[in-house]
């Protein structure tokens, strides 16, 4: 099982969502492009959670800034490593994962025929990037 064993959130937050996926939708961009289940524990308001219990499986924690700048949001990529933690501190947020490991997000991921390949709202954003990189690698 995966723990959330510490989150501390020290900026304002736009949005603050962290979502089990199972699957992408490479049609959109930013949390539409990844299916799965919001967890209602984490949310624009939540400033410190700790020992939440996640299924095991592929999750992605985000935060959007407030006032809004795409250099200043947080994005964190996860998915069940036994024995394995995660401490990671970026744009004001905070966590430790236990039993798992980070994954990729990056812009090289991105397939070049995609048909918004070339648009900046997808290829900037990181979720779209990650979503890539889950249809390569693991969906």
């Amino acid at each position: 099982m995966i723990t959330i064993e510490n989150l501390n959130v020290t900026k304002p937050m736009m949005y603050l969502w962290l979502k089990k996926v199972n699957g992408v939708n490479l049609k959109q961009h930013c949390a539409k492009c990844l299916l799965g289940d919001y967890n209602s524990n984490i949310n624009k308001h939540t400033k410190h959670l700790e020992n939440l219990n996640l299924a095991n499986g592929i999750w992605y924690l985000c935060g959007v800034s407030l006032p809004y700048n795409w250099n200043n949001n947080f994005h964190l990529a996860f998915e069940y490593s036994e024995n394995s933690n995660i401490e990671y501190s970026n744009n004001g947020v905070s966590v430790i994962i236990k039993n798992a490991k980070r994954l990729p997000i990056s812009e090289k991921y991105i397939d070049i025929n995609d048909p918004n390949f070339n648009k900046k709202e997808f290829y900037t954003c990181r979720n779209w990037q990650f979503a890539h990189y889950l249809k390569s690698n693991k969906f």
